[in-house]
């Protein structure tokens, strides 16, 4: 039966998928209203209900009053259920605060914003979020302004957000009122960075070695009053004392090496390799503060630094 159930999902869900486009299509802020929830009983209810049924028809049998009274008592409790359930859920509005990002085969963090029905947090109890077809799913006892739920990243590229199942049993358990949303947001899968970065991935404008002049860090210079004579260079002194000089430290202004990452014209395996390396160099290359650009064979990303360059150099891997 597990494997009918596994086998028949994507059929099931497709047809589903089908109806929940042309009844709420994605738009970037979604308020759940009659026509978005919907509500069905828990296996709990199932078995409460048959309890119901169970007491109804004792009751009749035997001609019991208190028994008929009790079971009716528990079909009001039923049905009352169903009216906290559907307010519980209605009116809470979700939106996406920003697209997510992350790497290749790591869960990505995606960030909702949730606003209770009449700014009123108390309101919506026990709520559960996940992303359809994900294991992850976020419990919140109350709703809160932000939640984060994570969502399983394959391939590197640029998708589409999923739907966003919300549901609640609230306050029995014995009805489950839930809605599948879909907010207009995407999110970037970028390629996973490599172990280790060879210095070939990298290439420099000018080699450092063949034109950065090597300056010795120290220079002596003639004494001056003032200077101090821990400085002083007594070998030189001893041999001529009429000319004292002193030895003075110099540093050399830093300069950062700007600084492009390649990525060659090739496919299928050797591509993804290039691009993990890439992804690698990029990194390292924002760490030291360096200005630096991306390469590829039909795109050229020109040379900055900071979070949004290697925000826009990652986002071209993952659409190289």
């Amino acid at each position: 039966m597990s494997a009918l159930t596994k086998a028949l999902y994507p059929l099931y869900w497709r047809l589903l998928s089908r109806y929940l486009d042309k009844r709420q299509p994605a738009v970037p802020s979604v308020t759940l209203v009659q026509k978005l929830i919907f509500i069905l009983p828990t296996r709990y209810g199932w078995w409460f209900f048959g309890l119901i049924v169970l007491l109804y028809l004792l009751g009749t049998n035997y001609q019991n009053n208190l028994i008929l009274l009790l079971s009716y008592l528990l079909l009001s409790l039923f049905l009352l259920s169903i009216v906290l359930c559907y307010q519980n859920l209605s009116g809470l509005t979700l939106s996406s605060l920003a697209p997510g990002e992350g790497f290749a085969e790591q869960d990505i963090g995606l960030s909702l914003q949730l606003i209770a029905a009449a700014n009123d947090n108390n309101r919506h109890r026990m709520l559960r979020l996940q992303f359809t077809g994900q294991q992850h799913q976020v419990v919140s006892q109350r709703c809160v302004p932000a939640i984060t739920l994570n969502i399983a990243a394959g391939k590197r590229g640029k998708y589409t957000l999923p739907r966003i199942k919300v549901s609640s049993q609230y306050p029995f358990g014995l009805w489950q009122a839930f809605s599948y949303i879909a907010l207009l947001q995407h999110y970037w899968v970028y390629p996973s960075p490599a172990q280790q970065s060879p210095a070939a991935g990298i290439m420099p404008e000018q080699d450092q070695t063949s034109t950065r002049q090597q300056v010795s860090d120290d220079t002596l210079s003639a004494y001056r009053q003032g200077d101090s004579i821990r400085h002083l260079v007594w070998k030189r002194l001893a041999r001529d004392p009429a000319t004292p000089v002193v030895r003075q430290q110099q540093t050399p202004p830093p300069q950062l090496q700007s600084d492009w990452v390649v990525v060659p014209a090739v496919s299928g395996d050797a591509l993804e390799r290039a691009l993990r390396q890439a992804s690698r160099d990029l990194l390292t290359l924002e760490q030291s503060g360096a200005s630096y650009g991306l390469k590829l064979p039909a795109l050229t990303v020109a040379q900055a630094k900071g979070p949004a360059q290697l925000q826009r150099c990652l986002q071209a891997l993952a659409l190289c």
